[in-house]
C-alpha cells in the first residue's frame, strides 16, 4: 500500500515538474520555520546537557520587598531553602561575575564568565566531569579559593583537562586551585553556563543580617521529585506570610519553586517581572499564536494547489466511484498520496531549519530572546549541540507539523471534490 503510494507520488511529480516543486516548496518553508521555533522552545524547556533532568528541576529566582526587587538574597537562599534539602538538592547559584583570566604568557587576559554557588550544585545539574572533582562542602564553608573550569579554558591554560587538575588559575589577580575540569556547557542553558564556577563563599560579599531586605543577586535551583512540589511551594508561602508581617510590606513576595518548563518559558526583562501562572499562560499563547500563523497561512495556499489538482481527477474520482468506492474511502486514499508529498517538504524544511539554526545560531537566539542567553564575547560562540536538534521529541514535532499541514490543506478540497456528482465527475474525461 504504502508502495503504491510512493509510486504514484512519483508518477505525479514526472508529470506536473512545476506544481510538484511548488508544493514541495510551499511545505518546506513554513515547516522550517515552525521546527526553528519548536527547537528554540524544545532547548528553552527540554531536558539538555547539564540540565539533563528538567522534569524535575525547580527555579526560585525572584523576589520584591520595600526596598528592592530583583533575584533572592543570600540570606533568604540559606534561611528558606536550605531546609527544603529534605526533599532533594538544592543550589543557589549566584548572578554571575565578570573576572579577567590571566593567560598563559603571563600578560594578556581574557574575560570569562565565573558563576559563584555552592558545593551542591554539581548534585542538581549532570555535569559531564572529565578530570577532577567539584569542589567540596568543607571548601564551599571555608571560603577557599577553589575552581571547576570549563575544558575550553583548561585546554587553552594547560593543554588538556587532566594537566589542569591541581594547577591555580589567576582570576582578577588572586589564584584559585582547579578542583576538577567539566564539559563545556552552551550558553542556550543560562542557568548553568560559565566558563569557571567558584564557591560564592570566596567573595567578597557583605550579608545583610535583617529580614527587611529579601532581595539579592542569587537564583534557586532544586532537584526533586514532581510530587514535592507542593510541599515546597507551602513552606515558602508560610515563610512569606511571616515575612510580610515582620516587615510590614504586604505586597514582598518571593517567586515559590516552579518546575523549570515554566520558569523557562517565560521572558525575564524587566526587574518587576516574575513567573507566575498567568505569565507562563501568556508566554504559551504568544508562541502558540506564532505557530497557528506559520501553519494555516501556508495551508490556505497549499489548499488553492490541491483543488486545482483535485479539479483535473474528477474523472479518477467518478471511476472510483462508479465501481463502489466509498468517498471516505478516496478521501483516505488522497490524504495518504498528499502525505507523501507534505512529509518531502517537511523533510526538506527540517534540513532547511537545521541549517538555519547551525549556520546562523548567532543571531537567531538572539532574535527570538535578545540578550538573554548570551554571554557577551568577541569571540564568543554559541555552543550548540547534537542533542539539542536530533532529539526524539523535534523529529516528532515535525512529523506532527506535516500531518497537520497536510489535513488542513488537503481535507476540504479533496472532500469538495468527492461532493461531486458521479455522472459529472465521468462527463470530465476528455
Amino acid at each position: 500500500m504504502i508502495k503504491r503510494y510512493f509510486k504514484q507520488t512519483w508518477a505525479f511529480l514526472k508529470q506536473n515538474k512545476l506544481l510538484g516543486v511548488l508544493y514541495i516548496i510551499g511545505t518546506a518553508v513554513p515547516v522550517a520555520l515552525t521546527m526553528i521555533v519548536i527547537t528554540f522552545q524544545y532547548i528553552r524547556v527540554g531536558s539538555i546537557y547539564p540540565e539533563n533532568h528538567r522534569d524535575e528541576l525547580w527555579i526560585s529566582g525572584r523576589a520584591k520587598c520595600k526596598v528592592a526587587m530583583g533575584n533572592i538574597s543570600r540570606r533568604i537562599a540559606e534561611n528558606w531553602f536550605y531546609p527544603l534539602r529534605k526533599y532533594g538538592s538544592v543550589t543557589a547559584v549566584r548572578s554571575y561575575k565578570e573576572f579577567f583570566l590571566q593567560l598563559p604568557d603571563g600578560q594578556s587576559m581574557k574575560r570569562i564568565k565565573n558563576l559563584p554557588t555552592d558545593a551542591d550544585f554539581f548534585k542538581v545539574f549532570d555535569f559531564e566531569f572529565l578530570a577532577g572533582k567539584p569542589f567540596s562542602e568543607s571548601d564551599f564553608h571555608s571560603g577557599r579559593h577553589c575552581a571547576v573550569i570549563a575544558a575550553s579554558v583548561a585546554e587553552q591554560l594547560f593543554g588538556s583537562a587532566a594537566e589542569a587538575v591541581g594547577k591555580t588559575v589567576k582570576m582578577d589577580f588572586i589564584d584559585y586551585a582547579v578542583t576538577g575540569v567539566v564539559k563545556d556547557a552552551s550558553s542556550l542553558t543560562p542557568i548553568t553556563h560559565a566558563q569557571v564556577y567558584i564557591p560564592y563563599t570566596c567573595l567578597n560579599e557583605r550579608v545583610d543580617p535583617t529580614p527587611l531586605n529579601l532581595c539579592g543577586s542569587y537564583t534557586i535551583c532544586i532537584r526533586a521529585p514532581k510530587d514535592k512540589g507542593v510541599l515546597m511551594e507551602a513552606e515558602i508561602q508560610n515563610k512569606l506570610r511571616q515575612a510580610r508581617i515582620e516587615n510590614d510590606d504586604e505586597h514582598a513576595f518571593v517567586d515559590v519553586p516552579r518546575i523549570s518548563w515554566q520558569y523557562n518559558s517565560v521572558e525575564i526583562r524587566k526587574a518587576e517581572d516574575h513567573v507566575s501562572v498567568d505569565a507562563v499562560t501568556k508566554a504559551f499563547k504568544i508562541w502558540g499564536g506564532l505557530l497557528i500563523v506559520f501553519l494555516i497561512v501556508p495551508a490556505l495556499n497549499l489548499s488553492g494547489m490541491i483543488a486545482g489538482r483535485m479539479d483535473g481527477r474528477l474523472s479518477e474520482m467518478g471511476i472510483c466511484r462508479a465501481f463502489g468506492a466509498t468517498r471516505s474511502y478516496l478521501l483516505r486514499q488522497v490524504l495518504n498520496e498528499n502525505l507523501v508529498l507534505t512529509l518531502i517538504g517537511g523533510f526538506i524544511g527540517l534540513l532547511i531549519s537545521w541549517s538555519i539554526l547551525v549556520l546562523g545560531r548567532n543571531w537567531v537566539f538572539d532574535f527570538f530572546s535578545p540578550g538573554f542567553y548570551f554571554f557577551k564575547e568577541n569571540t564568543d560562540d554559541v555552543l550548540l549541540r547534537g542533542e539539542m536538534l536530533f532529539s526524539p521529541w523535534i523529529f516528532l514535532s515535525a512529523f506532527l507539523v506535516c500531518a497537520v499541514l497536510n489535513v488542513t490543506s488537503a481535507i476540504i478540497p479533496a472532500w469538495n471534490s468527492l461532493r461531486t456528482e458521479i455522472v459529472y465527475s465521468l462527463n470530465q474525461k476528455k
